[in-house]
């Protein structure tokens, strides 16, 4: 185990700061607090893309009839 605990409203507030920053082009230091710290996002958004996460929930949330973000 490494200690952390599994925060399900932290992740999601991390993956709408993705979708964000993907949405808009601004840098990743520009993004809005209310994502968390931006440095946060841009290491789970590296880990997550070379980890295969980031195309398993894109794949899963686009198979999904009412898809809105």
């Amino acid at each position: 185990s490494t200690g952390r605990i599994y925060d399900k409203t932290e992740h999601r507030m991390t993956f709408e700061g993705i979708l964000y920053r993907m949405r808009t082009g601004i840098p990743w230091r520009d993004l809005p607090s209310e994502f968390g710290e931006w440095s946060t996002v841009y290491r789970r958004f590296n880990l997550w893309s070379k980890k295969g996460v980031l195309d398993k929930l894109f794949r899963s949330l686009s198979s999904m009839a009412d898809f809105e973000w």
